[in-house]
């Protein structure tokens, strides 16, 4: 998660990749589960740990880190010791507490201490995107006090230079003026000239309060009251404005120093210096601080520090509620990768603006990194307007943005946090919206949720879920099961169709639905496929050997879409088939319809040199999803299998009679193999042979089974023959 796209470029600069973790933890189950939980994302980190005080504080003087994850209680010390440790190794890193308990009194104290964020060990499914906002913080720090540095040492050395200029012409600097008590000009320097476009001559006479700032007047009026009491001293004026001859202000530092005793002067002497650039700069370097230099709203900081303000507000007045609303945009990286950067950059500019369209009076709209947006809504007083807030920007982005005089449509994934009592850091509400974002990503495009506490379980569920399933794979936990494809006229088995399960030891088989989509969202699916595929064929080539002309024909075998993807599958998927030793005419791979959905060419062209070499074509779950006509003649196939939901209502109306027949006169007009799955009662049989349909499978059959039932299956088919 490191970063979605051009995340905060000057702020990764700043973080050294991979980044260097010490683990403060002495139990070693724990540090496998936080390493396993970075190890789900894209983060490259390597890591050491520390299970003592003592090795801990040895690590810290031999090592540089970029961040301490630590456990609250350890041996012989605590978390708030291990801070002091860390404080006092001066190194200036994030500390995260990991942690599996943390009670209210302690985890104040801890706040107070310094510590940088704190969560529980059942949620560590959010402990990358709190490593990430902590590094990206830091590093934001370092900026700012590096610029402020700068801006000091710069200051300092101004002082110091204006000191030397005063100590060697007394009453010298730039602009130098004498004015009357009563405020009048009796004498400018010719520098006037130049800083403020007056000829001195033509502003003798004039008043001097007259071309300050209104806003500073009364403030520089009072010190000359002051100064008029007490003869030969000097007093700073400060900081004021005055106006140039342009109509213009002028920022000046002033120092003034009573004379009216001396005859030559009979006046006050003010000495002026030009500090207009230095005070813009430092004008420039607080806008710059907190604001985004790519959109020009709020930046991270400014959300953080402006949510913390209103975090306290709302523990003091509990009936003061806000709301936070998290915006991720949605295949924002697909443009970003697709038209490049430069477009990505305008895109999101063009978002900022679009976006302030839905910004109310006193909210604050901010961009909190990459393609990431954060609205703080103040005083809502029911949870609905957040709602209306979130439709509104839904609403925005219907409109297609133009970029290089092209349509770019996109949407955005919207989290909601509503403020409450047990928020007391921005980065706990910052984690909420962003849990409700994700679960408004899996509802699809253009969606919001609201954050509810359920969330923390579901996605701490599959985070375990993933863990399990990646070691599941590592000690061979899954299994292939097999469902026979019978020949609907003799009801004799020709083929089989390979199905993979989960069989945890001691444990019940964990069906496909509850882990094929996380695979499919992980990646997983691309080496459970390929491992299902060679051992699918090595068993037909066993079943071939131990039963002759009565092994199955073929065995059917799934491709995940995301399989298309490789432009070497054909060669891989060969290679695979040779080391079993099975002819490839005996393989059938069954598709679906998505896989026609992108890269449509790459696909034909692998597809076409998969039938070219005999290996069998099957488009699965026809009649669902994006059923296209042109699927069928563009795209080499050699066989069709109607979706279960077909077969099931065959015989309750004409209607849906119609469907599953004109498939089958679809079919064989080109000259497709028909396969109906679902079958489950002996008229739906009848029906479908009528229908011309030459295959079935289902439970009516068999229900998918291992290996061993499944050659029992075979043998019974031996004997009955």
């Amino acid at each position: 998660m490191f970063p979605k796209d051009s995340k905060s470029t000057s702020l990764n600069s700043e973080i050294n990749f991979p980044i260097n973790l010490l683990l403060v933890e002495d139990v070693p189950e724990d540090v496998e589960l936080i390493v396993l939980s970075l190890a789900n994302t894209d983060l490259q980190f390597t890591y050491d740990v520390a299970e003592t005080a003592i090795i801990y504080q040895e690590k810290l003087q031999e090592n540089t880190y970029d961040a301490v994850l630590a456990d609250y209680r350890l041996p012989g010390f605590n978390g708030l010791q291990a801070l002091e440790i860390l404080q006092q190794s001066g190194q200036k890193i994030p500390f995260i507490l990991v942690t599996g308990s943390l009670g209210e009194e302690a985890a104040v104290e801890c706040i107070k201490a310094g510590i940088t964020d704190y969560l529980l060990k059942d949620r560590l499914f959010r402990l990358p995107n709190i490593l990430q906002r902590s590094l990206e913080e830091f590093a934001l720090r370092r900026q700012q006090q590096k610029a402020l540095l700068e801006q000091q040492k710069a200051e300092k050395a101004l002082r110091e230079s204006e000191k030397r200029f005063r100590s060697l012409i007394e009453n010298a600097i730039d602009i130098i003026l004498i004015v009357s008590s009563d405020g009048q000009f009796i004498y400018l320097s010719p520098s006037v000239k130049r800083i403020l476009g007056y000829d001195p001559d033509s502003l003798k006479g004039q008043g001097f309060f007259d071309l300050i700032h209104p806003q500073d007047q009364q403030s520089i009026k009072a010190i000359f009251k002051r100064m008029k009491q007490k003869v030969n001293t000097s007093k700073p004026l400060g900081e004021f404005q005055i106006r140039t001859q342009n109509n213009t202000w002028v920022m000046l530092e002033a120092i003034a120093k009573n004379l009216e005793n001396d005859s030559a002067v009979a006046g006050f002497v003010i000495n002026c210096h030009d500090i207009t650039e230095r005070h813009q700069t430092a004008q420039q370097l607080r806008y710059d601080a907190y604001h985004d230099t790519l959109t020009d709203l709020a930046n991270r900081w400014a959300l953080l520090e402006q949510l913390q303000q209103a975090i306290d507000h709302n523990q003091r007045r509990r009936k003061d509620h806000f709301a936070l609303l998290f915006l991720d945009l949605d295949r924002f990286k697909v443009i970003n990768d697709s038209l490049g950067h430069l477009t990505g950059d305008k895109l999101l500019q063009d978002m900022a603006k679009r976006l302030q369209q839905c910004h109310r009076e006193g909210d604050l709209l901010a961009r909190f990194g990459g393609d990431e947006f954060v609205f703080l809504l103040r005083d809502i007083r029911e949870p609905e307007e957040a709602v209306v807030v979130a439709q509104r920007i839904h609403k925005v982005l219907k409109a297609p943005f133009i970029l290089n005089n092209r349509e770019i449509f996109i949407s955005a994934s919207i989290g909601i946090a509503i403020s409450a009592d047990y928020y007391d850091s921005p980065e706990q509400m910052l984690r909420d919206a962003d849990a409700a974002m994700y679960r408004a990503k899996e509802k699809g495009k253009a969606c919001h949720e609201i954050f509810t506490p359920t969330m923390h379980l579901s996605a701490l569920k599959e985070l375990h879920l993933e863990s399990d399933l990646r070691q599941a794979i590592q000690r061979q936990e899954l299994v292939v099961y097999y469902q026979p494809i019978v020949c609907l006229k003799t009801q004799k088995i020709v083929g089989a169709e390979a199905l993979v399960r989960w069989h945890p030891p001691g444990k019940s088989l964990i069906p496909p639905n509850d882990f094929i989509p996380l695979a499919e969202e992980t990646g997983f699916i691309i080496e459970i496929d390929r491992w299902v595929l060679q051992y699918a064929c090595q068993q037909l080539y066993q079943w071939q050997q131990d039963f002759k002309e009565f092994a199955p024909q073929f065995v059917s075998v799934n491709l995940s879409p995301k399989q298309f993807s490789d432009p070497y599958l054909k060669d891989k998927i060969v290679d695979i088939v040779a080391t079993t030793g099975l002819g490839r005419e005996y393989l059938k791979l069954e598709i679906t319809e998505t896989v026609f959905l992108k890269n449509s060419h790459d696909v034909l062209d692998i597809l076409s040199q998969l039938q070219q070499l005999n290996i069998q074509i099957c488009l699965d779950d026809f009649g669902t999803g994006y059923s296209s006509l042109s699927y069928l003649h563009q795209f080499p196939l050699n066989s069709l299998k109607i979706d279960r939901s077909f077969v099931r209502h065959l015989g309750e109306t004409n209607k849906k009679d119609a469907i599953v027949r004109i498939v089958g006169r679809l079919a064989q007009e080109l000259e497709l193999e028909l396969i109906a799955e679902g079958i489950e009662e002996n008229y739906q049989i009848e029906a479908l042979k009528n229908l011309g349909y030459q295959w079935g499978q289902g439970y009516h059959f068999s229900p998918p089974i291992d290996q061993q039932a499944f050659s029992l299956l075979l043998e019974k088919n031996k004997i009955n023959v």
